[in-house]
């Protein structure tokens, strides 16, 4: 019996969402930005909803929210919130570092999410029960076709085939050239 590998508790479940929900998951956090204020120091849980924005539906919603939020916050900071008048290069430095790191996150996490479900069509492309004919040895595929197992985990994998014989079937097949005592009769 074939022992699989456990997921880790702390990885995030495979799926996929649409982009266009994480819209409104930036809409809500520019509004959670705008009813917080311009004292905003670190926005920690913008960092959430980037990680699951890439995790979920890749790197372009997760730098679309990286990149929208501290847009809107330097905007708010601009015009909304009227900071005095040579106080702007502080704020609006501050969210352009911190929009850089959150950025810098979004990409992190898309390529993390990229590569895990890249192992998981590998392992899942390798793995499991293969139907075999027990004659012929030619494997079933998805559709129901059979195919030759060279060519079955040829396409599947990255395993090249280079036939030989081993000794028993030389022995059996051509006994002429086989390492063994001369057979009788034959």
């Amino acid at each position: 019996m074939q022992q699989g590998l456990s997921r880790p508790w702390w990885l995030l479940p495979p799926g996929r969402l649409n982009p266009l929900w994480w819209v409104a998951v930036t809409v809500v956090l520019i509004w959670v930005d705008y009813v917080v204020g311009a004292g905003t120091q670190f926005p920690v849980l913008y960092v959430i909803p980037v990680a699951l924005a890439a995790w979920y539906s890749g790197r372009r919603p997760a730098l679309a929210i990286a990149l929208a939020v501290p847009l809107a916050h330097i905007i708010f900071v601009m015009a909304a919130w009227h900071a005095p008048g040579g106080a702007l290069a502080g704020p609006v430095g501050a969210t352009i570092f911190r929009g850089a790191a959150i950025v810098i996150m979004a990409l992190w996490f898309g390529r993390l999410a990229e590569h895990e479900q890249e192992l998981y069509r590998h392992v899942e492309r390798l793995e499991g029960l293969l139907p075999i004919c027990a004659f012929c040895k030619r494997i079933r595929n998805g559709t129901g076709d059979w195919e030759p197992l060279e060519q079955f985990i040829s396409t599947r994998s990255e395993a090249q085939f280079s036939h030989a014989f081993c000794p028993e079937c030389i022995e059996q097949n051509y006994p002429e050239f086989s390492s063994g005592p001369p057979r009788d009769g034959g």
